[in-house]
């Protein structure tokens, strides 16, 4: 499994804002090899406010190709918000190990 993630800082007090922008990106859930997606908010940040963007696949390749897509185009197309500090810093992993609940 392929976990890519996102490191997003936001401007104080526009969380909010940031959360409603990926409630609304519904449209990668359709992509092949797509398994899930989830927004992250780090406690404890005082000057901004900080999220990770993680989404799981079934391989990079799938990945890949998402990133291609006119699905991607779409959901990183539109006016830019003034309320993200800087470029997100993204990051990969291979899951190499994963316990299931009660197993």
């Amino acid at each position: 499994m392929y976990v890519a993630t996102n490191r997003i800082r936001v401007k104080k007090g526009f969380g909010k804002d940031m959360e409603e922008l990926f409630r609304s990106r519904g449209e990668v859930a359709k992509e092949p090899g797509f398994i899930d997606f989830e927004l992250w908010q780090q406690e404890g940040v005082d000057e901004h406010e900080e999220y990770l963007v993680v989404s799981r696949w079934e391989s990079e390749e799938h990945h890949n190709q998402w990133t291609r897509s006119d699905s991607f185009k779409a959901a990183h197309s539109g006016p830019p918000t003034d309320y993200i500090m800087g470029r997100g810093e993204f990051s990969s992993y291979q899951i190499r190990l994963a316990y299931p609940a009660g197993k």
